[in-house]
């Protein structure tokens, strides 16, 4: 059984939407999907994670880190671990950011590590997704690429590929990821004149 978690801050979540996509790629396996909020049940949450072979948590960055609903999330998994019980799952992130580079979601990235160190639960893969904010790019079905690589060597969507790592319940190395096809240049302007539309802050130019 893969266990998702929906840890998006945002009434409108795009955590959603990882977890639809990555859905298709396990869709024989049995799959339980929770929004962390005030309304959960965290005894059947439990009972769930003693069942789960994968975790997997989506959720965007909150100033550089996690969000409070996902350190509550943490907590509640401490305690279940230290209260016995047995959690044989990997763990699975997937974490956004409106900026453009994915390693702006490292230091959010390096708390869950972390976090499943200290609470002994096996680290499977992150996935750390930047440019969040081109819902334009993502409907139109654009790739995205590894900054540290070329183009050419990264041939499935990035969700794809995070799939497959969920599915086998396999160890990888974290991966963060930018719009291939959009400069950074293109993004903060693009950003910056949807702000202004909308009266946000503008996204940083450095």
């Amino acid at each position: 059984m893969i266990l998702f978690f929906d840890g998006d801050s945002s009434s409108v979540s795009d955590a959603g939407i990882w977890i639809k996509s990555i859905r298709e790629y396990v869709e024989k396996e049995e799959l339980i999907s929770v929004k962390i909020g005030e309304d959960v049940d965290w005894n059947r949450v439990c009972r769930f994670l003693e069942d789960a072979q994968a975790i997997v948590l989506a959720a965007d960055v909150y100033m550089d880190s996690v969000s409070p609903r996902v350190l509550d999330l943490l907590e509640r998994i401490e305690q279940a671990v230290i209260g016995g019980e047995s959690i044989s799952a990997k763990f699975y992130a997937i974490l956004h950011t409106d900026l453009y580079e994915g390693e702006q979601t490292s230091i959010a990235m390096a708390v869950l590590k972390n976090f499943c160190e200290h609470a002994n639960i096996t680290w499977g893969r992150g996935l750390g997704i930047g440019g969040n904010n081109l819902k334009a790019a993502l409907q139109g079905g654009i790739l995205w690429k590894r900054p540290d690589r070329e183009k050419t060597d990264f041939r499935l969507p990035f969700l794809h590929e995070h799939a497959l790592f969920i599915r086998e319940k396999m160890q990888g190395t974290d991966v963060y990821i930018c719009p291939d096809g959009v400069s950074r240049g293109q993004y903060i302007r693009q950003n910056n004149r949807q702000n202004k539309k909308n009266n946000r802050v503008k996204v940083a130019e450095y």
